[in-house]
Formats: structure tokens, C-alpha cells, sequence
């Protein structure tokens, strides 16, 4: 009776050792997964900024090259401010529309980290951090 009762509890010891690492193991793989899932937002998030600064970049190239122009063509037509003007209002509305396109871009982004705070706060109250 006894060698059955110390089996009975070994095994007991056994099944819930068991239990306890396959938990421990699952904890630590969904903890791998959300840091897989941090290191591409982090990454994406980068790249988005390197992006806006290249286009920050060009733009201020963008506007030496239309002081420049702007002397040479009033240079070699002249001096006719008609035509100047017209071609320093196609670029402000070249430079309007990649504005817009910027700010397109800044609000899809801001959506994007407004999702993912969501998502980490349900995430967060399913597993009780709050």
C-alpha cells in the first residue's frame, strides 16, 4: 500500500514537472514571437524615416535647383517674368503634390502605430498585465 501510494504521488510529481515546462516552453516561444513581431515593426518604422528624410532632403535640393533655373531663365529668355512664373508654379504644384503624398504617408502611419497600441493592450488585458 505504501510503495503504491509513493508511486502514485511520484508520478503526480512527474505529470505536473511536466505540465509546468511544456507551459514554460509555450511562454518562451510566445515571447519569441513577439519580439520576431517588435524587430519588424522596429525595422519598418526605420525604414519609413529614413524615407521621410531622403524626401526631406530633395526637397531642399529641389529648391536650390528652382533658384537656379529661375536665374537661368531670366537670363536666357530675356528677363519675361510670364514664363518664369509659370515655370516656378509647376514646380510649387509638383512640390504641393508630393506634400500631400508625404502627409498620406505620415497618417497611414500613424493608423499603423495606432493599431498596433491596440493590439498590445488587448494583448496585454488577455494576459492580465492590467
Amino acid at each position: 500500500m505504501k510503495k503504491l501510494i509513493i508511486l502514485s504521488v511520484v508520478a503526480m510529481a512527474a505529470f505536473v514537472v511536466s505540465i509546468n515546462e511544456s507551459a514554460a516552453q509555450t511562454r518562451r516561444k510566445l515571447d519569441r514571437k513577439e519580439n520576431r513581431v517588435d524587430r519588424r515593426e522596429d525595422v519598418r518604422d526605420r525604414k519609413e524615416d529614413v524615407r521621410d528624410r531622403r524626401e526631406d532632403v530633395k526637397d531642399r535640393r529641389e529648391d536650390i535647383r528652382d533658384r537656379r533655373e529661375d536665374v537661368r531663365d531670366a537670363q536666357h529668355n530675356g528677363g519675361r517674368r510670364d514664363r518664369i512664373e509659370d515655370v516656378r508654379d509647376r514646380r510649387e504644384d509638383v512640390r504641393d503634390r508630393k506634400e500631400d503624398v508625404r502627409d498620406r504617408r505620415e497618417d497611414k502611419h500613424d493608423r499603423r502605430e495606432d493599431i498596433r497600441d491596440r493590439k498590445e493592450d488587448r494583448r496585454d488585458r488577455k494576459r492580465g498585465r492590467f
